[in-house]
This record gives structure tokens, C-alpha cells and sequence, in this order.
């Protein structure tokens, strides 16, 4: 499984394999969670991750295309990314380094 196999991938009725896509966030989702929960001045929720999570801009690509939309990104800076099926349990692994970034 590639490294994108987490990204919950879709298939639409009666497509082929060729057709699986990949939910890609355009903005990496610990910057948004940082953002939101700097914003509120205190913890965010479960509910309230999720809402980030389901709110963030994000396009469907296919797994070659998310591949190279990613390596492009790194190129520029490696960005850590969060699996967004696992978010809650992720941001809570990489809460404190992300806020203690933002300064808070």
C-alpha cells in the first residue's frame, strides 16, 4: 500500500480500479488545527477537530496525482501530515509540539 493507501479512499458505482481516488487537503490539517484551536484560546474538541477536518479545503486526486501534488510540497518544505480517518488520536499526539510552534 503507498503512503496515501490512509486517505480513505472512493469508488464510484461500477468503476474500475483505475477510478480510486484520494482526499488531498490543500492546507496541511495540524496548521488548520493549530490555527482554530489558537483562535479559540483553549482545546479543541473531538467535534470541534472533525468540523476542522470536514471544513478544510480538499480535492479528490488520484493517488498518482496526490503523489506527485505531495512531492511537489516537500520539495519546497517537508510537511508532516495527519491521516484524516485517525485525526482526533493524531492531533492529540502532535498537539502540544504544533501549538508550542505557534507559540502558545
Amino acid at each position: 500500500m503507498s503512503v496515501f493507501g490512509w486517505f480513505g479512499r472512493r469508488r464510484n458505482e461500477g468503476a474500475n480500479s483505475d477510478d480510486k481516488t484520494v482526499r488531498v487537503y490543500l492546507n496541511p490539517l495540524h496548521a488548520m488545527l493549530g490555527a482554530a484551536e489558537k483562535k479559540k484560546g483553549s482545546p479543541l474538541t473531538e467535534v470541534e477537530v472533525l468540523l476542522v477536518r470536514d471544513t478544510t479545503v480538499a480535492v479528490d486526486m488520484t493517488p498518482k496525482q496526490a503523489e506527485k501534488f505531495y512531492a511537489s510540497l516537500d520539495a519546497q518544505m517537508p510537511i508532516g501530515r495527519l491521516n484524516p480517518t485517525r485525526l482526533w488520536e493524531e492531533w492529540q499526539e502532535v498537539r502540544d509540539q504544533v501549538m508550542k510552534q505557534l507559540g502558545r
